[in-house]
């Protein structure tokens, strides 16, 4: 193991978690398992215990240096005399860090509360590493690939569903109806993911909003669709095996929408047109960020930043009401952040989202989604999905 990796701490880092739930286990270990795994990482060394159930597959899968039975610390012993959950597991950790003479160890935030209380009762310091996220934050040429398929899927799957758009017939009332029924965002959403599900990955409710549903940037969308109105495609799939994420958003419409809704994705595309530009090695996601604010604004939109909402008094969420884009990889948001709080500056190898979005609940929203990697010279953008409005 490169000492790259290794905590701030400088302290062996403890994992009692599984990779599904967790990213930074699989991301450590490269092994998924459905229950939890102990493992420990040190400078050059890492180690997994498992059960005898993963032990096999842990020694073709996973990335360890050393693979251990638990057996080895007495599990069958403690099975036979009824000692079970926490007691067991800590029982098998405390042998484990006992045999490599370990009393102060590193664990994440998430290490669980009832296990550490015990491993401290019985000797183990635990301290915890609060710079997790950040060891995932520059990808590998491997993870960077497996970003790359995972978007070549969602735009394939994006293609499905505009392509039924296109099918679709306008009836007398505006709404569509596809292969002699009224076609619902619920059906829209069911072509994508089944074409995702197709390629391997999951889709955990892609974002099909229609019309005024679409200025809640997270509805799902539900109901028919309508010619000349805005339908915000949303895509985050995850590959059920690499654990990548992708995320891609395009609004288009069935027929020319109102001038408002054209007039609000000009604007959205060059915001997000000056956002991309604005990506490089050195520069902080704040200043991404308040960049698309301050064009959003001289265009007469409000933004969330102080100072920019034409009518205090008015409550109402409109215009600009999220951040610029966020990290994407084992995680779907994950660092670094393009917003207010991106305050780190972008390093070559982040891979994160450049998405602005303009709302308005009457008609609904506009937001443009591309995923891009951070390289010397700027950024390479991994979205080829064209940016068309009309459909």
């Amino acid at each position: 193991m490169a000492k790259s990796r290794e905590v701030t701490t400088g302290l062996p880092l403890l994992f009692y978690a599984d990779g599904y739930k967790f990213p930074d286990v699989y991301h450590t270990t490269k092994f998924l398992a459905p229950d939890p795994i102990i493992a420990l990482e040190d400078v050059e060394e890492l180690v997994i215990v498992t059960s005898s159930l993963e032990e096999g597959r842990a020694r073709k899968e996973s990335r360890a240096t050393t693979i251990v039975n638990m057996n080895e610390y007495g599990a069958q012993e403690l099975s036979a005399r009824g000692v079970s959950g926490t007691e067991f597991w800590a029982a098998i950790m405390k042998r484990f860090l006992d045999e490599r003479g370990l009393r102060r160890v590193a664990v994440p935030p998430y290490f669980p509360v009832a296990e550490a209380d015990r491993l401290r009762e019985m000797g183990i310091e635990l301290v915890v590493a609060a710079d997790m996220r950040e060891r995932r934050r520059v990808k590998r040429p491997d993870e960077v690939a497996a970003i790359e398929a995972a978007q070549r899927a969602t735009e394939d799957a994006w293609r499905e569903g505009v392509d039924a758009i296109r099918r679709a017939k306008v009836r007398g009332d505006r709404t569509l109806e596809l292969d002699g029924a009224v076609f619902t965002a619920e059906r829209l959403r069911a072509i994508v993911e089944s074409a995702l599900l197709e390629r391997g990955y999951g889709s955990e409710g892609a974002i099909c909003a229609p019309g005024p549903q679409a200025a809640d940037p997270h509805q799902i969308g539900t109901g028919p669709l309508h010619a000349g109105e805005p339908i915000v495609m949303d895509i985050f799939p995850q590959h059920k095996q690499t654990r990548y994420w992708a995320d891609m958003t395009r609004t288009v419409s069935k027929g020319e929408p109102s001038a408002e809704i054209r007039k609000i994705y000009d604007l959205v595309r060059r915001a997000q047109d000056a956002g991309i530009k604005a990506l490089r090695p050195g520069v902080t996601g704040r200043e991404v960020h308040e960049l698309v604010e301050d064009l959003i604004w001289r265009a007469g939109y409000d933004t969330m930043r102080p100072g920019q909402k034409k009518d205090p008094s008015d409550p109402t969420p409109r215009g600009f009401i999220h951040s610029t884009g966020h990290g994407v990889g084992l995680e779907i948001h994950e660092a670094p952040w393009i917003s207010r709080s991106g305050t780190a500056p972008l390093l070559v190898g982040d891979v994160v989202t450049i998405e602005p979005g303009v709302y308005d609940p009457v008609i609904g929203g506009v937001r443009l989604e591309d995923m891009l990697v951070i390289t010397d010279g700027g950024a390479r953008d991994l979205t080829q999905a064209p940016r068309e409005l009309v459909v």
